[in-house]
């Protein structure tokens, strides 16, 4: 599920369906904590999720959807320790 969530982000950027990208961010960001989809208590990966939508937030304040686009796949998804899997909640 998350995995999916964070690729139709990808692909709404990279259609530049831009309207709905700050909403999607939002509600991925919202079902990682709500889910959790990492153990909470360990806090250096607390950390780097703070980090990770901090940067997304920021990007996408500067219009920049590239690298949201890239952050999600490059930092979000190792972090949640998708990047090879096929399905996740």
């Amino acid at each position: 599920m998350l995995q999916e969530k964070i690729r139709q982000l990808q692909k709404d950027i990279f259609d530049y369906n831009i309207a709905v990208v700050p909403a999607k961010l939002s509600e991925l960001l919202t079902t990682i904590i709500e889910t959790p989809a990492f153990d909470l208590n360990d806090v250096s990966r607390v950390q780097r999720f703070n980090q990770i939508m901090q940067a997304s937030l920021q990007a996408l304040q500067k219009q920049d959807y590239l690298l949201v686009a890239d952050i999600m796949e490059y930092e979000l998804e190792q972090l949640l320790d998708l990047s090879d899997k096929e399905d996740n909640t």
